[in-house]
């Protein structure tokens, strides 16, 4: 990873810090970069195949992995801005909403419980014979033995719920609406291809929250779409699109 300077501590940073050093080099020190991360729950800057080829690929550049996630955005920066320099308007809507939503919690399985106490048991009493063992087996204690938490809620409360802030921002023809989800790359499509706005930016992790997976990738497994990895489940993704889509609408029509 780079290494950023922050005060007198040098800290390990991430392609943004890349994206920024290239970006301001530019367009000029004063440029503020931002990032925004969109639903991406289930993809990664990291590959998972193909890795021979794209080593070759910057082996034949002379770039890191960092370098090469960097320049790719440094690249569709350019061109947009390229693109879109001379499109100015100083007159356009601002319009916010704010809505906190009462979804639906993933419901634990009797049996996602019994494996989840029988793991979380296990590093329990890994940790009490050897302390040294709780850097590794702490994590896991945790993360599974919050599943029988869960499992044990549900028993006096069948139909648990999770409170989550969304907004939805209009800024002339484009939107931007956040939630606080790693959410499913399909729930970020649904919300853009309903929606009334020319563009749609679809922002997650603004605010703690889980993997929020699509029925499909619950169905299929996989650490991010198991029920450790999530607090709100398929049904209650599909309820903050149809909400979210419903709040870009009033903007539109209140702009009327």
């Amino acid at each position: 990873m780079a290494q950023e300077v922050e005060g007198d501590t040098v800290v390990d940073a991430d392609y943004w810090h890349a994206v920024r050093v290239k970006l301001k080099k530019r367009f000029g020190p004063d440029l503020l970069v931002m990032g925004w991360i969109g639903a991406a729950g289930d993809q990664s800057p990291h590959l998972m195949y193909r890795k021979a080829a794209e080593e070759r690929m910057r082996k034949f550049t002379n770039t890191t992995r960092i370098d090469a996630i960097a320049n790719r955005i440094v690249k569709a920066v350019e061109e947009a801005h390229e693109t879109v320099k001379n499109d100015r308007h100083s007159n356009v809507v601002l319009a916010h909403k704010v809505e906190t939503l009462t979804l639906p919690m993933r419901i634990v399985t009797e049996s996602e419980s019994i494996e989840s106490r029988k793991v979380s048991e296990e590093a329990a009493a890994k940790i009490a014979a050897d302390p040294k063992s709780a850097a590794s087996e702490h994590v896991k204690m945790v993360w599974y033995g919050d599943v029988v938490k869960r499992f044990e809620m549900q028993k006096t409360n069948p139909n648990p719920t999770h409170d989550t802030e969304i907004h939805i921002i209009r800024l002339g023809d484009i939107v931007i609406c956040t939630n606080q989800f790693e959410l499913f790359t399909d729930f970020g499509l649904r919300m853009q291809a309903r929606s009334k706005a020319l563009q749609t930016f679809v922002i997650q992790l603004a605010g703690p929250g889980t993997y929020l997976p699509t029925a499909k990738a619950k169905a299929g497994g996989g650490y991010s779409a198991v029920c450790q990895s999530n607090t709100v489940g398929p049904e209650g993704g599909q309820i903050l699109v149809d909400r979210t889509v419903k709040l870009i609408d009033d903007l539109w029509q209140d702009a009327k």
